[in-house]
């Protein structure tokens, strides 16, 4: 079985690309640090290493510096990552066999780059899983995002990350004013709402939007900071698209926004072309 190895801190973000990865056939192993992902790395043997370039204790450009050093990892194939240009440049210059921008390239995207790098060195067709265009560059669209929590810096960080994203953002203090802007208003692309608040909860909300033909189409990421599966089961269960837990890193926040809109996005173009 083909082993992939994955190296990067953010929890959230990694769990999307081992998923993803394993859904596919591969083997897949992940590291939070450098540290024990470089000592990992020599244990498990991957054909291929996603690798993010800025990670705790020992950096991920070092770890590329370090492999590239080393005869028995010279010609193993390094898929590097990082939201610094700069960083991609040296991981180049370094001998990463590919670099992404985490700000240009959708996870989907990612996972495209690493199948088709796969096929080459299997020296097979590119399987038929692989995204079209999958190094087409994210291109924010528009239109209205509605969120929703109670505690106002983070509704403001929220806000700002959608907002560069290109969309304009309507933002409710707790459920209640969240219930009576959605009876009123539909022209939503999506909506990110915070599970426990007053009045109304963010579950409840979800759960009023599947009853409403007009809204049950916008999809929604539900946000928390209670560590439990069994809000995690009910906010998916009451129709949330992607489920978030708190607390959570601008990089986890726009990579799961965008997974949103992307998903919702494919959802559009297989509905048409049925039609």
């Amino acid at each position: 079985m083909f082993k992939i190895f994955i190296i990067e801190d953010d929890e959230i973000v990694a769990d999307v690309y081992k998923n993803k990865l394993a859904a596919e056939g591969y083997e897949v192993e992940v590291a939070h640090d450098g540290d024990s992902g470089y000592v990992r790395l020599k244990t498990f043997a991957p054909d291929l290493l996603l690798l993010d370039l800025i990670i705790p204790e020992l950096a991920g450009i070092d770890i590329l510096r370090m492999l590239r050093n080393k005869p028995e990892f010279q010609n193993l194939p390094i898929i590097a990552f990082s939201g610094s240009d700069e960083m991609l440049e040296v991981a180049t210059h370094l001998g990463a066999t590919s670099v992404l921008s985490k700000g240009e390239y959708l996870p989907s995207q990612i996972i495209a780059r690493i199948t088709e790098l796969v096929a080459a060195l299997r020296k097979v067709e590119k399987p038929e899983f692989v995204v079209e265009h999958s190094l087409e560059q994210w291109t924010p669209s528009s239109g209205r995002v509605l969120v929703t929590d109670d505690d106002p810096i983070l509704t403001q960080l929220v806000k700002d990350v959608v907002e560069e994203e290109g969309y304009d953002v309507v933002t409710a203090e707790d459920g209640g004013a969240a219930f009576r802007i959605l009876r009123q208003d539909n022209n939503f692309v999506a909506g990110i709402f915070d599970v426990q608040m007053p009045s109304i909860q963010g579950t409840d909300l979800v759960r009023y939007m599947q009853t409403e033909k007009r809204l049950m189409k916008i999809p929604v990421i539900i946000m928390t900071g209670t560590q439990s599966p069994a809000i995690q089961i009910e906010s998916l269960a009451a129709g949330a698209t992607i489920f978030l837990p708190k607390p959570f890193t601008r990089v986890s926040l726009r990579t799961m926004f965008r997974m949103l809109i992307s998903n919702k996005a494919s959802q559009m173009r297989l509905q048409s072309s049925a039609n």
